[in-house]
């Protein structure tokens, strides 16, 4: 059994972090539950990308939506309100150019 966790954990320690500022735009994309973009934004390069999606999740709950915890080791997280749910992510394409 502890073989076992030291695999589980040493699988992780490589693991990427999303949030490393990168010298390239990023974009804060807000999907509908059918992934359509609902809106986006440009994120500048070298840009704290934590900040920027904790800002947008207080935001989010300060108009009510729920549910808006960031998974660890993600990008993004969900959001519902009035039986309307949200995608929150960063991405690396700016909506409608990924190849």
């Amino acid at each position: 059994m502890r073989d076992a966790l030291r695999m589980v954990r040493g699988r992780h320690k490589g693991a990427h972090d999303p949030f490393v500022p990168v010298a390239a735009h990023r974009w804060l994309v807000i999907r509908d539950r059918y992934s359509r973009v609902v809106e986006y934004s440009e994120i500048d390069p070298l840009t704290d990308l934590r900040a920027v999606l904790t800002e947008e999740q207080e935001r989010r709950r300060r108009a009510g939506w729920q549910d808006c915890d960031i998974p660890p080791r993600c990008a993004f997280f969900f959001c519902e309100r009035d039986g309307q749910r949200l995608c929150v992510a960063i991405e690396c394409y700016r909506p409608g150019t990924a190849p």
